[in-house]
Order: structure tokens, then sequence, then C-alpha cells
């Protein structure tokens, strides 16, 4: 996988350098307990971290217990789509393409635009053949990606009109779900539709007394591999959008994979932003520095 830089510059060409960029970036970036939660709520998530795992611990892929796995985002990745996205990390890739706001003739008037999202598995995602319980999977995961993103959309702006996000999971390791959610957001935000905010999406789970940040496949095989969460939000608001969580915890537990969740999150968003101001760029936009933090800011 490559970073995020990889975004801005031809893929071939800067492989073996973005390798080494990436490796700084996601080392020098790691969640601690967001300023925006209630200072009890971050000092119980930072106790809960420094007592769970010390700084020079690893993880089976080198990773801390507070690292992202390094992802590579791009946006305008389906040609004849509106705007799309790409994003890719390890053992998950996730592609999506928006079309619209169309007119929805078969609907009744209403004063406000929807969103519809259908996400699909490629016949090789998952190394088998698809099933019954793929096809029911897929429909649930497509009401879960429309509960999280729709909140981020300023649907007043197009009334009676759908907009349309087709997914498609090319690889559905763990985390899918979250890079679904994130690479609709990125597709949104290419398209040119009017957003409140992005929506980053990570997930935390625990290990025995350990909490890690977006945990891999490997992962789950460890006995000590216990309850899990998935949180999707809108960063520049402090606004969640989504949560689920899988296992049992008690509620101290639960607010540190929040906060954590939170905090994984804002790092995503601020990748996010930078891949769209610098596709922005690299589309020959004229921005300058006050209206580049403008569009950042906005984001």
């Amino acid at each position: 996988s490559s970073s995020f830089t990889t975004t801005y510059k031809p893929r071939k060409q800067q492989q073996t350098n973005d390798k080494s960029h990436q490796q700084d970036t996601h080392e020098n970036k790691q969640p601690q307990a967001p300023s925006s939660l209630s200072s009890s709520a971050a000092a119980a998530a930072g106790a809960a971290a420094a007592a769970a795992a010390g700084p020079r611990d690893k993880r089976r892929d080198g990773r801390g217990h507070f690292q992202l796995r390094p992802p590579y985002l791009k946006v305008g990745a389906v040609s004849r789509a509106a705007g799309s996205a790409y994003v890719e990390m390890e053992g998950v890739k996730v592609i999506c393409g928006v079309y619209g706001p169309t007119s929805n003739a078969r609907a009744q008037y209403s004063d406000k635009g929807t969103l519809s999202c259908s996400l699909e598995f490629a016949p090789f995602a998952r190394g088998a053949r698809r099933t019954r319980k793929d096809e029911q999977e897929e429909r649930a995961i497509s009401m879960i990606l429309e509960e999280a993103i729709t909140v981020s959309i300023q649907l007043d702006k197009f009334p009676k009109a759908v907009v349309k996000a087709w997914v498609v999971v090319l690889e559905g390791g763990l985390g899918y779900l979250g890079a679904a959610i994130s690479c609709v957001s990125l597709a949104l935000a290419d398209a040119g539709i009017e957003l409140y905010g992005l929506v980053a999406a990570a997930s935390v789970a625990s290990l025995g007394k350990t909490m890690i940040v977006d945990p891999s496949c490997s992962e789950t095989e460890d006995p000590r591999y216990g309850g899990s969460m998935l949180l999707a939000c809108i960063p520049s608001l402090q606004q969640i959008t989504y949560v689920s969580q899988k296992g049992s915890m008690e509620s101290k537990a639960a607010q540190d994979m929040v906060a954590l969740c939170s905090e994984a999150c804002s790092i995503l968003h601020d990748l996010m932003k930078e891949c769209l101001v610098a596709d922005a760029l690299q589309k020959g936009l004229q921005i300058s520095s006050d209206n580049k933090k403008n569009v950042e800011d906005t984001l």
C-alpha cells in the first residue's frame, strides 16, 4: 500500500518514495484522547492507553497499538462518475462512484433530497464464491452507509432529487466498512455535493486489557481478541454519525474506545482533506494560501 501522498503524483513513479514517507507520517501521528471530549473522558482514555501499552510495544504487523494502517486515498478514480474515490489499506480495497443529483420522478415532492447507497462485493473480494449470505450483508451494509453519511449532506440544496453512491469492495478484509464510509464521503466531496463536513470512520478493539486502533485480520486470531467498536463521525463538527459495538465490555472501556476512535477519525480526516486539496491543485485550480486555508476549514 502507498500513502496518501501518492494521490498527488503518478503512483508508479512515487511508490518507493511514498513508502518511506508513509512510515514517517504514521509513526508521528498516533491517536490520543481528543481534546473535544470532556476532561474526565479524555483523562480516562489517556490513563487506560498508558496502562495498557508502553510506547515501544509493537503489534504483529509492526505498528504501535494506536497506529492506523497506512491508507492510500485517491479521488477521481471513476472517469464517468460525477465524483469518485478509492481507499486502500492492508487487506482492504474499496472504490466508490457518485452520480447525480438526479430528479426522482417516482417519489413524492420533498423539500429535501435523498442519498441512495448500494454496496457490492466483487466476486474475488473474499476469495470464495458469492452466497446468499453475501447478498443479505450487502443490503445491510448499504443501509449503514446511508445512515452514516446522510446527516453530513446538505439535502435541502437539491429538493426532490437523489444522489446515488455505488460502492464496490475489491478486497474485503477487516475494516472494509469503515473504509467504505470514508470512501463514500470522499466521493461526494469530489462530486461537488455540498456537505456539512467529511465523514471519517475508524475502529478499535481490545486484546486482553490492551486496546488497539484499526485491528487487522491477523489480530482477530489472537485468543485475547475481545470486544470491538466502529465509529463514524464528522470531526470538524465533533458529531458522531454511526457507532456499532461487538462483544461485551464495561462502560469505562466503551468510553475509552469512543475516545480512541474519535482521535483516529480526526487523523484520517486530515488525510482526506489533504487528498481533496491536492487533487484540486493538480487539476489546475489556483488556490491562494488564504483560500486554501478556508477550504480546509470548511472540510
